[in-house]
């Protein structure tokens, strides 16, 4: 048996070109098969997330423009709104105005065909009085003298 001494730690002989050579073949392979895939799929994400906070900001400027043209017609059928509504209001016065004075001048009307109907009954009534008091008259005239009066 043989024993080796060796006062070195590392000792430079074939076996460590190989395990150079080896580890240098593993680290291309491992280069090829997976840093550079993964490199590129990092790349495609920061890129498209880079894109996707570009499309955040166009549609956060449209959302931005559409909120400010929806505020504009909303305060435009406001204003349209309150028009309409004091046209109406000023329409509806003024035809309860028209309303009013037909009706004040109906009771008018019939005020005076009451009044008239009333004077024509009195005067009717009147005549009819006068008609049926004169024979009366004549004759409690006849009883009270004693004669016949002529007319």
């Amino acid at each position: 048996m043989e024993i080796v001494s060796q006062t070195e730690l590392v000792s430079i002989n074939a076996t460590m070109l190989v395990q150079v050579i080896s580890f240098l073949i593993f680290l291309f392979i491992i280069t090829r098969i997976m840093f550079r895939p993964l490199r590129r799929i990092m790349e495609d994400r920061s890129a498209h997330i880079k894109q996707l906070h570009h499309e955040m900001e166009l549609q956060g400027k449209k959302l931005g423009e559409m909120s400010a043209t929806l505020a504009k017609e909303e305060k435009s059928l406001k204003a349209e709104a309150f028009l309409e509504a004091e046209q109406r209001e000023a329409a509806a016065k003024q035809e309860a105005r028209a309303l009013l004075r037909q009706a004040r001048d109906d009771i008018r009307t019939q005020q005076r065909n009451a009044s008239e109907g009333i004077r024509g009954r009195i005067t009717a009534a009147r005549e009819q009085l006068a008609n049926e008091t004169e024979p009366l008259v004549l004759m409690i005239m006849e009883k009270i003298l004693g004669r016949r009066l002529q007319p």
